[in-house]
């Protein structure tokens, strides 16, 4: 279990908290969403859970052992899918493997079962200038899913495709969290992306604020976005998140 203990994090250029008092719990095998206004800290929040930052307040524990810096248990994934361009697809999946000492033989079994995973075995080959933008996520996501770790951090995935492909890999993930069974941690805008994969959504606030509410997405999978309980807990959600940017807009001019 992940466990944050009103974890607080500020900048000494800024002077003031941009995560401010954060407690929460996520279980083993829980997709977690966080939304909130810009600026919030959402980001933030994810480095810190990565280790890339230590928190100025609270702690953040794994299994009830403090988090103190990156580790081979957690991995993040980009809006930018930060692939090697002088790499063919399954080069650069295979990638991390390599460097954390994996044998050529483990490297090529997880490499093809999560490319396979993602829809991308029949591209193994290919470069990355020669597949679209959302095959290089999809590749991302098997980079990442291949080192087999306990918590993926995804920071706005999809937020840089158009409408469709984010439509089409928003359902494939939704498949993919229900055969990979691992922690899925999930920082977006659309509040839409949040009900539609989470088993709970976060609210951060505006400013000092810091955690606002969590939501339980109670329902079934695979979800309908037209359904009349998926758009209540969108409405809920949605209302929640524009108080908070009116309150962050209104606290600029203050």
């Amino acid at each position: 279990m992940l466990e944050l203990k009103d974890v607080s994090k500020q900048y000494p250029q800024q002077g003031e908290d941009v995560l401010s008092s954060v407690s929460l719990k996520i279980e083993d095998g829980e997709f977690f969403g966080i939304v909130g206004p810009s600026g919030c800290g959402k980001t933030t929040l994810l480095n810190l859970i990565a280790g890339l930052e230590l928190p100025t307040q609270g702690t953040i524990l794994m299994d009830g052992r403090p988090i103190t810096g990156p580790g081979n248990d957690r991995i993040m994934m980009f809006q930018d899918a930060a692939l090697f361009p002088w790499l063919n697809v399954i080069e650069n999946v295979k990638f991390g493997l390599d460097v954390a000492g994996y044998s050529r033989e483990e490297q090529e079994e997880r490499a093809h079962r999560y490319l396979k995973l993602v829809k991308l075995d029949r591209f193994c080959n290919y470069r990355v200038h020669e597949i679209s933008g959302g095959m290089k996520q999809r590749t991302a996501l098997a980079r990442a899913l291949a080192m087999e770790c306990r918590i993926l951090l995804m920071d706005e995935p999809f937020s840089a495709l158009d409408k469709q492909t984010t439509n089409v890999l928003r359902e494939e993930l939704a498949q993919i969290c229900a055969v990979a069974k691992r922690t899925m941690i999930l920082v977006t805008h659309s509040v839409e992306e949040a009900v539609f994969l989470s088993d709970h959504v976060a609210v951060i606030g505006a400013g000092k604020t810091g955690l606002k509410n969590v939501y339980s997405i109670d329902l079934p999978r695979p979800r309908r976005i037209e359904s009349e309980e998926f758009l209540r807990y969108r409405r809920a959600i949605l209302d929640e998140v524009r108080i908070e940017v009116e309150q962050s807009e209104q606290e600029e001019f203050d």
